[in-house]
Formats: structure tokens, sequence, C-alpha cells
């Protein structure tokens, strides 16, 4: 309710973002009860000088492809601070850098760690890694492509719309000229006048032509960001699923060597001796 009541008062109703969003994955030894203690003891932390958080614990579907694996949280957070009952009018920019990004991922992969650690879970560790070697952020160069991309976008599409509204313009003066040649065919200035007004129609037509054609070729462009975006986001995934197979088979064989050796300290036998 307190950020619907912040929606309605903003002016960029259609491009404003209100919640930032963390997605905290959680490992799938710990009970749902642990997790969610976990989940909440981070959010009291990322409240911390004012923000308001929520959350929610995801367990994994029956058709997700992790095997059960996938636990995590989600954490919404406000843009803005809320203090004395109402948000404030402006975002706090230092919430969304990337030392404060950083500095939350240490904070809630420390409390994680320990936490396993005090439930005699210490083979399982969180490791906290910089984004860059993740292959998270993107390079600055790709920033400033795209940013040019829609840039150009942008102008293309002003210059379509200021030629289509030439040709509508020309295409009535157009039809007024046929009206007029017929009635007027034998006056010279007037078919100088007309003459020109058609040079002006097709040279309209021709820049009409050029900036659909600027148009076009900054949409494959696009096209071809996202594509390759996409396939780096793809190959990140895959990276990240084949190292939880990897946890998840050294876990089972650990289980496995434990039960072997439960076994053998269980065992007993007899004998005879004449």
């Amino acid at each position: 309710k307190k950020a619907e009541a912040r929606e309605l008062q903003t002016k960029r109703k259609d491009t404003a973002r209100f919640a930032k969003e963390y997605i905290v994955g959680l490992p799938h030894n710990l009970p749902i009860e642990e997790m969610k203690n976990i989940s909440e003891t981070i959010s009291r932390e990322l409240s911390k000088n004012g923000r308001v958080v929520s959350w929610y614990l995801h367990e994994p579907d029956r058709d997700d492809e992790s095997n059960g694996f996938n636990f995590h949280t989600h954490f919404l957070m406000s843009e803005r601070e809320y203090k004395d009952g109402k948000f404030a009018e402006t975002k706090n920019r230092e919430w969304n850098t990337k030392a404060t990004l950083q500095s939350h991922k240490k904070v809630i992969g420390g409390f994680i760690n320990e936490r396993l650690v005090e439930l005699g879970l210490p083979q399982i560790k969180i490791e906290v890694q910089e984004e860059q070697a993740i292959g998270v952020n993107k390079t600055e160069n790709q920033i400033k492509a795209e940013k040019q991309n829609r840039k150009n976008l942008r102008k293309a599409d002003r210059k379509i719309k200021l030629a289509e509204v030439k040709l509508n313009g020309l295409g009535r003066t157009e039809r007024q000229l046929t009206d007029r040649l017929s009635r007027n065919s034998e006056s010279d200035n007037g078919l100088e006048k007309q003459y020109a007004d058609f040079q002006r129609l097709e040279r309209a037509y021709t820049d009409f032509q050029q900036a659909e054609r600027i148009r076009e070729d900054e949409r494959r462009m696009l096209e071809e960001q996202r594509r390759r975006d996409e396939q780096e986001r793809n190959e990140r995934l895959q990276r990240m699923e084949q190292q939880r197979k990897l946890e998840s088979e050294r876990a089972e064989r650990e289980r496995k060597e434990r039960s072997k050796r439960n076994e053998k300290s269980n065992g007993y036998g007899c004998g005879f001796s004449r």
C-alpha cells in the first residue's frame, strides 16, 4: 500500500522503478523453517537506513529441472527512504551503486556461511564473487552501444513521423494540383508551380524511404544485441547449473560414504572353537 501510494504521486508512472529485486539462492540441505529465519534476518539487514523490504521464499516446482534443489528467496526493496510515515520525494542513489550491491552480497553470503557452520554444515559454503567474474555486468562499450542504438532509433522514428506528415500534406496538394491541371492546362506559370510541388513530393518520399531503411537497420542491430545478451545469459546459467550438479553429486557421495561407515560401525559377528 505504501508503494502504491508513492506510485500515484510520481509524475513518471510509465518509466519509474519503485523497487529493486534481489534473488538469493539457499542451500537445499537446510530445513524450510531455517530458510525462513535466514530470509527474515537478511530482510532486517537490508531494511536499515529506512528502506522498505519484503520477501517471499520459493520452493522448487515439481517440473523444475533443478531436481528439487532450487530453493531461493526474492527480496523487494524500495528505491526511496521511508521516514515519518511517508516516502521521500527522490530516490536514494547510493542504494543502487555497485559498491552497495557488492557490500550486500558479502553480508548475505557471510551470514549464510556463518549459519551453515552453526548448523554443522561447514562443507557447504556460499562463494561471493565480483560481478565481472560471473559475467553479469555488461562492458562499458556494450552499454554505450546500446544507448547509441536507442538514440539512433528515436531519431529515425522522428524522421519517419515528419516524413509521414509531409507525405500526407503533399498528398492533399497532389490531388489539388491534379484538379487544377485539368482546369488550367494552358497556364505555363501554373504548370511550373505544380511541377515544383511534385518535385517536393518526390523528395519527401525519398526522405521517408531513407528514414524507413535507417529504422530497419537499427531494429536489426538491437535484435542482434538482444540475441547476444540472451546467449551470454544462457551460457552463464549453464555454468551455474553445472556447478549445482557437481555440488549435488558431491553431497550424494558424502552421504553414501557416511552411510557405509555407519553400517560398518553397527555390524556384529559370532564364532566358535573346538
